[in-house]
């Protein structure tokens, strides 16, 4: 039943499950990956329902889904990225340490201007500007990654990440609950500290030896190419799906805190629920993951996260039909059970994804479904509250479980041509690397 197709695999080495993984590098990429995630749930979280607790009226929450614009520009800011650094300090630290500093100072800003309607456009103009400063981090930590991690690691890597980036999904959520007690400033001054002590292992560890495929690329003074991993076969298949993964995650997601917060949510309660949602539901599922592909397949462990989406908009608008809130011990375990299940499709496309990258040129190409998925993120923010808005919560719940749908099918529909195509493409990466080596000719 097992459909992977090595999913740690080198190319030319298709049998490396038994090789030692490097657990520190693995923590210091998983903790590594809390920085970039606190500001993605703080403002798809958290602010939605601040502000919507201000009176933010749905139609106006394409505001909040605008600092996630610059992200989309991933595929250029990565071209810069991937073919400069400094070789002391490390081609990828050299991003990551001038940028992290960056965040953490406009993090620290933000703590001057409380979440009301009349700074709304400060807010957002200051993370706007960051989410270019981000964005370029994120690119420099995830090519970090994707070089970093050997195929026969990436299954555990990758769910290392998860299971962190779970973590810092849950300080992002909680800063509903901090705000109400400790207020903006303190809750802000403390995650921007947060953000620069999650990213110091990775500046005070020696960054790896780039991949082969890399060091080739560099020797013969070779660019990033956007154009050719444009044009290859696998990315018209990958690109589309990252825009319409990316659309179906936050489509639901983005309108769960305003849905709470018209239902008379407070923000302490609010707090509590999604914070311990998020550590039983993403972080369990982070885990079990790997696991079940690994007695599974990927494909199934995906299906059996989508056959939830339906219940999941069917227990939403029964939230909504139901007066009152339900008692919040019932509230959580529900909610945590749903966020449990349908993030095993989640993270399992999370795997694929770091599977799917050139290691030639890793930044650009990750950076590229970066690019599409964040194009997904801002299309889910802007249209979602209008959808809710228009139609109401009895409608836009199962549009939502539709849209994230539509993505799920095409990537189980699809997933082993990815895969054959990616090792095909790494196969021929090789064996271009050789010929320009002079090891083979080209009629070998």
């Amino acid at each position: 039943m097992n459909d992977i197709v090595s999913p740690g695999a080198e190319a030319g080495d298709r049998s490396s499950d038994t090789k030692k993984k490097d657990y520190p590098k693995l923590a210091t990429l998983s903790v590594l990956h809390m920085a970039q995630y606190f500001p993605i749930t703080f403002t798809g979280v958290a602010l939605p329902f601040l502000f919507r607790q201000e009176g933010l009226p749905l139609e106006m929450f394409w505001l909040l889904a605008l600092p996630s614009f610059p992200r989309w520009l991933k595929f250029l800011i990565a071209l810069v990225v991937d073919n400069y650094g400094n070789e002391r300090i490390g081609r990828r630290k050299s991003w990551i340490i001038p940028t992290t500093i960056g965040a953490v100072l406009l993090y620290a800003t933000l703590s001057f201007f409380p979440p009301t309607l009349e700074s709304i456009y400060i807010i957002v103009g200051i993370l706007v500007f960051g989410g270019f400063i981000m964005a370029a981090q994120d690119i420099a930590v995830d090519a970090y990654a994707a070089e970093a991690m050997q195929d026969h690691e990436r299954a555990v890597g990758t769910s290392l990440i998860n299971v962190l980036g779970s973590v810092s999904s849950v300080i992002g959520t909680a800063a509903v609950a901090l705000v109400a007690y400790f207020g903006w400033e303190i809750t802000m001054f403390v995650a921007s500290i947060l953000m620069l002590i999650a990213a110091l292992p990775a500046m005070v560890r020696k960054e790896p030896t780039p991949p082969p495929a890399t060091l080739e690329r560099l020797a013969r003074g070779q660019k990033a190419d956007l154009v050719k991993a444009i044009k290859r076969k696998d990315s018209h298949y990958i690109l589309p799906f990252m825009f319409m993964f990316g659309m179906g995650q936050v489509f639901f997601l983005s309108m769960v805190g305003p849905f709470w917060a018209d239902q008379g949510m407070s923000i302490g309660q609010y707090g509590i629920l999604a914070p311990a949602s998020a550590i039983t539901g993403g972080v369990l599922a982070a885990t079990l993951t790997p696991w079940l592909i690994e007695r599974t397949s990927m494909r199934f462990t995906a299906i059996i996260g989508l056959s939830i989406l339906p219940v999941e908009a069917a227990v939403y608008c029964y939230f909504y039909y139901v007066p009152g809130i339900p008692a919040m011990p019932v509230l959580i375990v529900t909610v945590a059970l749903l966020s449990f299940s349908t993030n095993l499709y989640m993270y399992t496309v999370t795997i694929s994804r770091f599977r799917w990258v050139s290691k030639a040129q890793a930044g650009t190409d990750y950076s590229m479904q970066s690019s599409m998925w964040n194009l997904g993120v801002w299309a889910a923010g802007s249209t979602a509250g209008l959808v809710a808005g228009q139609f109401g919560y009895m409608v836009f719940f199962p549009v939502a479980a539709l849209v994230t749908m539509v993505g799920g099918v095409f990537y189980v529909v699809k997933w082993r041509d990815i895969e054959t195509m990616v090792l095909d493409r790494e196969d021929g990466e090789v064996r271009e690397q050789k010929m320009l080596n002079g090891e083979i000719g080209n009629g070998d």
